[in-house]
């Protein structure tokens, strides 16, 4: 699955949507009520595809059986965002903001929850990246560039 990059591959006016690439067939069929969707993401489970709207500011998901899109958040920039291992939530990074961080979001009833404020966080602005660990727990790239200095004092044998 992939979705057209709404910045640099459309054109003015042109509507990003999802893509299947079928390996035996060579094939692209266009997933239904996917428009405006692009960056998709699919559940453990196969049954969602959590995938962000053309203007970067709104998570959607898209249910394959239904072909429904509903939208789970919404913030000035939303990246980054990965399936929980049980398929039960959404974990996004919100930049941009006075309070960037990472938050998730519970596919049963849309809750939306806090999990890591990044507000004092150095992050890494060359090479961002957001991820989860096989606990879920958050990885974030810190930038510790040359704000800390260390010394080490060696004699040789």
């Amino acid at each position: 699955m992939f979705g057209e990059s709404p910045q640099v591959l459309s054109p003015e006016g042109h509507v990003s949507r999802l893509h299947l690439f079928d390996l035996s067939t060579k094939r692209i069929s266009t997933i239904p009520g996917s428009e405006r969707l692009w960056s998709p993401r699919v559940s453990p489970d196969g049954r969602y595809v959590a995938a962000v709207h053309q203007n970067w500011h709104r998570l959607m998901l898209l249910d394959l059986t239904s072909h429904e899109t509903i939208e789970l958040a919404h913030g000035l920039v939303l990246g980054w965002h990965d399936w929980s291992h049980d398929s039960k939530y959404v974990y996004f990074f919100l930049q941009g903001a006075d309070n960037p961080s990472v938050s998730r979001v519970r596919i049963s009833d849309g809750k939306l929850e806090q999990i890591v404020d990044l507000k004092e966080f150095r992050q890494a602005s060359v090479g961002e990246w957001n991820g989860l660990a096989p606990d879920d727990s958050p990885l974030i790239l810190r930038d510790v560039a040359t704000q800390e200095i260390y010394a080490l004092n060696w004699e040789a044998p």
